[in-house]
């Protein structure tokens, strides 16, 4: 018994050591290896002490304790069988799921840290393959629970650092950063704190590259005046943020958003919660200064805010000044091969004529 009592006292433990590190800190996000075995051992130690449990007596309190601890352990390992087969880079990643996989930078870059005006620690890395006197920079902005780190965005960077400074960082609440993501115009405060770190550097003309949230932010930050020269808006959901299938299931099923939160905490290395979506991209998209050239690119049908090009096309014509827009062939969210070639060679053109 004595025994049961220490691997019952270990798990307890092990999960709260786990979760405070999950949705506290960005310590897990960046240890792959360290994350699935403690989700490992979690599930291995629940599933132990339920059939010690069961062992012991066939009691109604044995059982309920027993139909708990392997709820608990397999809720711990299907985190590991999904990271392995959708999240992870790795031979068990199906070649579909490649967006969503983190890999490292294999470029020499730099880190960074700023502090946004609300206090936030952001961190990001600068890919500078440049004489000095460079005085271009773009800055590229991830998608919702996608970080600096997933392939596209790592890729994008470096396919832009052979022409310009590069510089990419993880909004509040995914990865490396702190804080927590509520996607209602709280990032354009992490926006703005790179831009501004950026200037101070130096450079004198600044681009943005974002992808869904991050292309959102973009134009959330020019309308607000951020010294933005030229933008990239690679799926910037065109509804209300709240019409979008994550936000609606959050909001339907706040009874269990507790649990989707943790999550969304290990598989898509982001700390998330509900916030107030008052902003609408067709209001402040028309407030984007004419002097900023935008490029405005998607699919023919995007699947993660599920609408069709219609929808784009809609915001396109809200947009002010000089504009272009690039539309993507078939299904997709901006990065989905064949099309991602189309869509590096269009950004490289584009910025040499516009930037």
């Amino acid at each position: 018994m004595t025994d049961l009592l220490i691997v019952a006292t270990a798990l307890v433990i092990l999960v709260l050591l786990f979760w405070y590190l999950q949705l506290k800190t960005g310590f897990l996000s960046t240890r792959f290896f360290v994350q699935v075995g403690g989700l490992i051992v979690i599930g291995g130690l629940g599933i132990y002490l339920g059939i010690r449990l069961l062992s012991l007596s066939l009691s109604v309190i044995n059982i309920l304790g027993a139909l708990a601890l392997f709820a608990i352990a397999v809720y711990h390992l299907a985190f590991t069988f999904f990271k392995l087969t959708t999240e992870a880079d790795s031979r068990y990643r199906k070649l579909h799921k490649a967006n969503r996989a983190v890999v490292n930078y294999d470029m020499k870059h730099e880190r960074f840290v700023v502090t946004t005006d609300d206090g936030v620690k952001l961190r990001g890395v600068m890919l500078n393959y440049h004489p000095e006197g460079h005085d271009k920079a773009v800055i590229v902005c991830h998608g919702a629970g996608r970080s600096k780190n997933t392939i596209p965005i790592v890729q994008t960077c470096e396919v832009l650092a052979t022409r310009y400074v590069v510089f990419a960082f993880d909004f509040r609440g995914h990865m490396e950063s702190g804080g927590e993501f509520k996607a209602d115009g709280d990032t354009d405060a992490d926006l703005k704190a790179v831009i501004d770190y950026v200037r101070g550097l130096g450079y004198q003309k600044v681009a943005v590259f974002g992808w869904s949230i991050g292309a959102w932010t973009a134009l959330l930050s020019a309308s607000r005046g951020r010294l933005i020269d030229a933008i990239i808006a690679g799926s910037p959901p065109p509804i209300n943020i709240a019409d979008t299938r994550q936000i609606e299931l959050m909001q339907r099923y706040r009874w269990i958003s507790l649990l989707v939160r943790f999550g969304v905490a290990v598989m898509r290395n982001f700390r998330a919660r509900l916030g107030d979506y008052a902003l609408q991209i067709t209001e402040f998209a028309a407030r984007v200064p004419a002097n900023i050239p935008v490029l405005l690119v998607f699919n023919d049908y995007d699947y993660t805010s599920r609408v069709d090009a219609s929808k784009f096309d809609e915001l396109y014509e809200k947009l002010p000044g000089d504009r272009e827009k690039l539309q993507l062939p078939g299904k997709g969210h901006l990065f989905d091969w064949p099309n991602t070639y189309f869509l590096w060679t269009k950004m490289l053109d584009w910025l040499n004529a516009r930037f």
